[in-house]
């Protein structure tokens, strides 16, 4: 077949070449990150070509997921998950299986954890069991039950998702719709590249967390967490979002995203980039200012502060 394509001019697109090591497996995700990024924000039919050109050269999708899977069999995220509900009593003996919604699942590790009913979705399912959706398209409030009434989940799993989404409004949009699946006291398990938050020119570690808590997904910082220098693991319960918390992280964000010039340029990284534009509506009636903005003197304080001025050089004046 490729012989006889080669005979008639055709170009052959060698296959993708199969992923053995760490190193192999980290530069295909980066590079697809990369490729996928600027293919997003680009509107030239020029560049958008030249992006899919470079995007069948790695391998394309089917590259990407066999990267990511090599990369969650070293870290995996299922385990944790399934021991945190132990600990929390939602996994147990006599009780019925939780019900866990899954982002983004590129395996099956945890659709087959015994004792959880996981319903697992991703853009581009590898696996029958995985239902090909985009989760942004889910309706908010759970799974619909058989009587028309909407049933939330008990835990929802994000792992290494939330960084693969190019555009930080998308982001938070994400984070209010995770809040949105599950029922009070629900448990939010989010994993990200360490280098999110390490190596952002927006955001920090402390600042995440206050964009978690706003959108109503409270972090527990003492969870247990796996041990690991690569990734950030948030153990979240679900409640009302807090809009003191979604202020200091706009103020955060601005803070930061102000004084960026002034600071002595970092090594390049992917993590750099990754931002979350929290603003407007945080769910459950919940709502801030679209973006922080610096409280401003009004006009009636500006002329205030002009008389006093003007008091002052007079009172000056007459002492001379």
């Amino acid at each position: 077949g490729r012989l006889r394509l080669w005979r008639m001019g055709l170009s052959i697109v060698p296959l993708p070449k199969r992923i053995k090591s760490r190193k192999h497996a980290r530069k295909v995700t980066s590079e697809y990150h990369r490729i996928t990024e600027r293919l997003h924000h680009t509107t030239s039919s020029d560049e958008r070509a030249k992006c899919a050109a470079e995007l069948q050269a790695i391998g394309g999708v089917d590259a990407y997921q066999q990267a990511s899977q090599f990369n969650t069999a070293l870290h995996s995220t299922s385990r944790w998950v399934a021991r945190r509900l132990r600990a929390h009593g939602v996994l147990a003996a006599g009780k019925p299986p939780p019900r866990v919604l899954e982002i983004g699942a590129i395996n099956t590790q945890l659709l087959d954890t015994p004792g959880l009913h996981v319903r697992a979705l991703d853009l581009n399912s590898q696996d029958a069991r995985i239902e090909q959706r985009d989760f942004l398209t889910l309706p908010l409030g759970g799974a619909l039950e058989a009587s028309g009434a909407s049933r939330p989940y008990d835990a929802l799993v994000c792992s290494m998702v939330l960084n693969c989404v190019p555009d930080a409004r998308r982001r938070f949009d994400m984070l209010v719709c995770m809040r949105g699946q599950l029922r009070v006291g629900g448990l939010c398990f989010v994993v990200l590249p360490g280098s999110c938050l390490s190596h952002s020119h927006t955001l920090t570690h402390d600042s995440f967390a206050d964009c978690l808590r706003g959108v109503g997904l409270a972090p527990d910082l003492a969870a247990e967490t796996p041990a690991s220098a690569k990734l950030a693991y948030f153990e979240c319960a679900a409640g009302l979002p807090d809009p003191a918390a979604a202020l200091r992280f706009q103020r955060a964000r601005h803070e930061r995203r102000s004084g960026h010039g002034s600071q002595p340029p970092r090594r390049k990284s992917r993590g750099a980039d990754f931002d979350v534009d929290l603003g407007g509506a945080l769910g459950f009636g919940e709502r801030i200012g679209r973006s922080f903005e610096a409280l401003q003197p009004s006009r009636a304080q500006k002329e205030q502060r002009a008389a006093r001025a003007e008091f002052l050089r007079q009172l000056k004046e007459e002492k001379l």
